[in-house]
């Protein structure tokens, strides 16, 4: 992420990262507010070096509070 006024990384200076998702969702997705299910598998993958590489080897702390689907 890019702070818009000096173009720089909001997330160089931070030491970890912390997302926190809670939602409805179906086996291994959640849905999102426009009822799209998205993947939590590709969540994990924007938080990859390769996608975020401010926040390379630095801890990321994934909590996702969703049901499972079914009954």
């Amino acid at each position: 992420m890019v702070d818009r006024q000096t173009g720089e990384s909001v997330h160089k200076d931070l030491s970890c990262f912390v997302l926190v998702v809670t939602s409805h969702g179906d086996e291994g997705s959640v849905v999102g507010s426009d009822h799209k299910h998205v993947k939590i598998t590709d969540m994990i993958d924007m938080l990859s070096a390769k996608h975020f590489p401010e926040m390379k080897r630095k801890p990321k702390i994934v909590i996702i509070q969703a049901c499972a689907g079914g009954e």
